[in-house]
């Protein structure tokens, strides 16, 4: 069945060199699908193609307006070419890439405080019910990360992106419609 395109729609993107999690968003409310694509096992050529492949299925699913990515200060050569998909794909799409550093992230979330990524997934899980199931254990500190985790990062991308860009939404408003006299050209030939 094909989706409608939706101006708001958003495809968050957590990558890895062995998976990536993801969520579409829409109209920062409403989770419409969730999940980790992993094992990119095999030569490097076959794991671009198929990381394209997954990645394109995705974006023909849902025809999101915008592709977020976490952005990692040291990627792996793997995520390096993992990236280089994306952005190329997107390109052809004509889609807006949005790259999130963790602290950004941590920001939304911790308040001006440090929040760990648990403590993150579980607001995450209060916030979309849906995802409540998938929220893993706890880690103890000999453990890896579980591989579900990466669907709460992804969705800590959107929800930190669409706080961002409604504080950016608010400022505008206020700076144009309080601060600053109002030269709205709609306003003038309503009135006149």
């Amino acid at each position: 069945m094909k989706k409608r395109k939706s101006l708001s729609r958003i495809l968050a993107l957590d990558l890895h060199p062995g998976r990536f999690g993801y969520v579409v968003l829409e109209d920062s409310t409403e989770l419409l699908d969730w999940g980790v694509r992993r094992n990119y096992r095999g030569p490097k050529p076959w794991r671009t193609v198929l990381i394209q492949k997954r990645l394109t299925s995705l974006l023909n699913q849902w025809e999101p307006s915008l592709v977020l990515m976490n952005e990692a200060t040291r990627f792996s050569p793997q995520i390096r070419r993992i990236v280089t998909v994306i952005r190329k794909e997107a390109r052809r799409r004509r889609l807006m890439v949005k790259l999130i550093g963790r602290a950004a992230v941590s920001g939304t979330f911790g308040e001006g405080r440090p929040i760990r990524k648990d403590e993150i997934a579980s607001l995450l899980a209060e916030r979309f019910p849906v995802l409540h199931w998938e929220l893993p254990p706890k880690r103890k500190i000999w453990e890896s990360e579980h591989y579900r985790m990466s669907i709460f990062d992804a969705a800590a991308l959107a929800v930190s992106c669409l706080k961002q860009m409604s504080t950016t939404a608010a400022m505008t408003f206020f700076s144009r419609d309080y601060l600053e006299p109002s030269t709205d050209t709609c306003s003038a030939k309503a009135n006149g």
